[in-house]
Parts: C-alpha cells; structure tokens; sequence
C-alpha cells in the first residue's frame, strides 16, 4: 500500500466487515443503508439513495455483476463471506496464496450508477486519519511498518480486481477540529473514495458528521453512539462502525467487574469530552448494579492528563478501589498509573488502552490490567492468521509488534470490502454492499453483521496485560455482550 503524507504514517483502519451483495437480509435493511444495488438481486438494479447519503440527487442505477447464490460461504486468504452473493472476482480464490480477485477496468468519476471519486482503472484512494500526535500520541515508527503489510501482501495477487489501493494519511493531532480539516483537504483535494477513522472518539465524531454531508463513506472501530446536541452516529447515512460501540461493551466491562473483581470496590473513570456522556451514564449505571456500595468513585477527568495525573492517582487510591474502569486516552493512562501510589487493577473496552505501547509505559503499575479489543496480542496471532508474522518481516525485515496486527487485520477487512462491492465500485454500491452483510470473519477480528445496525461489532477478544515481558496477553476471544 502506498502513502502519501505530508506527516507519518498510520493506518490503524479500524474498518467494517463487508460482505457480497445478495438476499437473506433482514427486514428494513434496504432502507437503512444508502446504496445503488437491488437488495436480493444477482445483478439487479435500482435507483441509488443520493439524496440520503447527502449527494443532493439521486444516482442513477447501480447493478452488480452475476456471481454465486446467494447464501453461499466463500473463503480465501481474506477470510470467510458467508450470506450473500458475490460477483466475478468477489469471493477469493484458493487458500492462502490465491488472488484478490480478478482484474479488469476500473470505474471512474463518472461511473453509471453513483460516485466513484478516488477510484481509477489502477488505484482506490482512501483517507486516514489518526491522532500520531498529541495526548494519544503513538510511535511513529511502528505505523510507518505496519501500513500495507497486508496491502502488500495481496498486491502481490494482483490488487483488488487490478486497483491497488493508495493511502493519504493526515495527523488529526487529537483534536476535533484539527480532524474535520484534515478530513475536508483528504475529501476536497485529495478526492479520496472513502475515510477511516482509526482512533479518538472526539476526532471520529468530527469527521464521521462531515463526510455524512457530502456522501463519503466513513469507517471507524466503535466508539461512543451519539453526542448532545448532534444526535446518534446511527443516524448518519455514511457511517460505519467495525466493532463493538462503547455502549455495547458496557455489559462486557461490568461482568468483567462482577466475575473477576467479586466483593472489592471499584472506580469508574472517564473523559470528560461531551462525547462520553451517554456511554459514562450507562457503565456507572451497570458497574453500580455488580458492586453496589462498592462503587467509591465515578468521576470525570480532563481529556489531557498531563497535568491532573498526580492528583486523579491519588484520589484513585484514597478511594480505596481495586478495580478501575478506565475509558480515558492511553497516555493519560500511562500517566496516572506512573503516579499511582497504591495497587489497582484497570479494566476497560477497547480498542486502544490494550497496545504494548501502554504495558511498556504504564508497567509495572498496570500488571493484569484488562482492555477489550478487536484485535489479538501476538501472543496468539500467528494461530489465527499464520499468513501475517510472514508478510509484515518481509515488508520491514523487522520483527512486528500489535500495532502491526491491528493494522492488518483492519487492512484485511478493507481489501474484502472492496472485492465485495465488485468491480463496478461507487460510493453508493460500497454502501450498498455493507447493508447486506450477514457474517463476515477475517480470522483476525471477530464476526462483523450490519444487518441490524450500523454499528456492526458482534464480540470483542479480551487481552491482559503482562509487565513480565511488557505486553498484553490474549485472555480470551470473542466475547459477546
């Protein structure tokens, strides 16, 4: 995968799960989502949605090639598609080592039946955009390896039906309105096909609500659902979450609680940007209901912890919890754990307070610490995807971190995105297509099924973190709600 960048690097695309279009979709689906192409239909056609995904008018038909039955089950070196039906090229040939499908011409601007801006005969150009700087800063160096690893990797095939994808990656600096910015130049000037939020809850909103006004796809790994004043990010036509929303994993958290954490006092900490509110509301609700009168301590704490950390630790400990749930910025974690004069045990959803970089920095004070994610540790990736420790050494000739594997499995569900629109890509029919999903399993991320909601997660896997050898564990998979 190529990058173009006036900063580093990142492609920590934290991407739906997409599925070929087919039938066998739940009621209401064909109205939920934007698109171009007939729900239940192999190679049928029907107006696109323009007007719903904010294009100012309808779009003219948007078919999909013939290819397999509907409810047929394909697997490849993607992944499995189960639920609908794929056209030429949609399902993957082969085991490990087949192509991405076949190539062909690619669509243009002006492709029949919708929007095809970023897409060429060659290339698909996709924005990202991640906070690399500021408070959830992350290592440079470990997204510079990481991005088109897998991109790569099935490059090599031959693409994604002869495109190869081209990544414009933006440093949104962790800051709503740095985000919009970027995201506006990556759609406007980049003309880039579709966005990615891959981190920060606040910069994800930000953008999500901008690309929804001018009809871009936006995908990003769960976070909060809705924000006062400006109503749920369910409501937006082109918006997409790959994992578990916080509020979905609000039932994981206070089990965790209840079953691991029996009897000792607990705490609940959380930023304190608006858009936690809803998300804050309900886990004090649900921890409150496991503990009792061994929650001592809800509170919210500023969005940069720089400064607080010190005084935050020390009414942590003078609370005299043993557990925490945190759902703060993986640096103010790092840094109110380095302050922290007593034993607790942190615990919360996913996806970034789990990465190795916050074990090496917060250890040995969060030893056993507890996030959700969508990804595994590297302790178990080489079982669920063998193809990957491979692919990344050949790239970096250097050994990979989980930075790498989250960047992976989200570049996987991408490229089977992409091959499950088929070849007659548009923005429309790549909406389209996400409404049909049934079941999609990339081996790497759990299960994703958009046909109930637009927030697509289904379970999360939960890692521990181990200051032995400074990284987190895979604890267990696929956790459902």
């Amino acid at each position: 995968m190529r990058a173009t960048r006036t900063g580093p690097l990142l492609a920590a695309l934290t991407a739906a799960a997409l599925l070929a279009a087919g039938c066998g979709q739940k009621p209401g689906v064909a109205e939920m989502y934007a698109g171009g192409a007939a729900a239940g239909a192999v190679g049928g056609a029907q107006p696109g949605a323009a007007a719903d995904a904010g294009l100012g008018g309808p779009a003219g038909p948007a078919g999909s090639a013939p290819g397999s039955a509907a409810g047929a089950t394909t697997s490849g070196p993607t992944g499995t598609t189960t639920g609908g039906a794929t056209g030429p090229g949609g399902a993957v040939a082969g085991s490990r080592g087949g192509g991405a499908g076949a190539a062909g011409s690619g669509a243009s601007s002006t492709s029949p039946g919708g929007d095809a801006t970023g897409v060429t005969d060659t290339t698909i150009k996709i924005g990202i955009h991640a906070p690399v700087t500021g408070a959830a800063a992350f290592p440079q160096q470990s997204f510079e390896r990481a991005v088109g690893v897998y991109a790569d990797y099935i490059n090599r095939k031959g693409g994604i039906y002869g495109r190869k994808i081209q990544i414009v990656f933006r440093d949104d600096r962790f800051d709503p309105n740095s985000a919009r910015t970027v995201c506006k130049e990556m759609v406007e000037q980049q003309k880039v096909f579709m966005l990615v939020g891959a981190g920060g809850s606040d910069q994800i909103d930000a953008c999500a609500r901008y690309a929804n006004q001018l009809g871009v796809p936006y995908l990003s790994g769960g976070v909060h659902e809705t924000r006062p004043g400006l109503g749920p990010l369910s409501a937006l036509k082109t918006y997409f979450a790959g994992s578990l929303t916080y509020e979905q994993q609000v039932p994981l958290v206070a089990r965790l609680v209840a079953t691991e954490f029996r009897g000792q006092k607990s705490a609940v900490i959380m930023a304190d940007n608006d858009s936690m509110d809803n998300y804050y509301g309900l886990q004090v609700a649900a921890v409150r209901k496991v503990s009792g009168s061994n929650l001592v301590l809800a509170r919210r704490i500023p969005k940069k912890t720089d400064v607080d950390a010190p005084s935050i630790a020390t009414q942590i400990c003078n609370s005299g919890a043993k557990v925490v749930v945190w759902n703060a910025s993986p640096s103010g974690l790092i840094n109110v754990s380095k302050s922290m004069t007593c034993q607790v045990t942190f615990v919360g959803p996913g996806n970034t307070n789990g990465l190795n970089i916050v074990a090496t920095g917060g250890c040995p004070n969060i030893d056993g610490a507890m996030f959700y994610s969508s990804f595994p540790g590297l302790d178990r990736i080489d079982q669920m995807d063998p193809a990957f420790r491979p692919a990344y050494r050949r790239k970096n000739n250097a050994e990979p971190d989980d930075i790498g594997v989250a960047t992976w499995g989200n570049e996987k569900l991408i490229g089977m995105m992409l091959q499950a629109t088929g070849k007659q890509l548009t923005r429309q029919s790549f909406m389209a297509t996400i409404g049909r999903v049934g079941r999609f399993d990339n081996g790497v991320f759990p299960a994703t099924d958009y046909t109930r909601s637009r927030f697509g997660g289904t379970a999360m896997h939960l890692l521990e973190a181990d200051c032995g050898s400074r990284q987190y564990r895979t604890k267990r998979l696929n956790e459902r709600p």
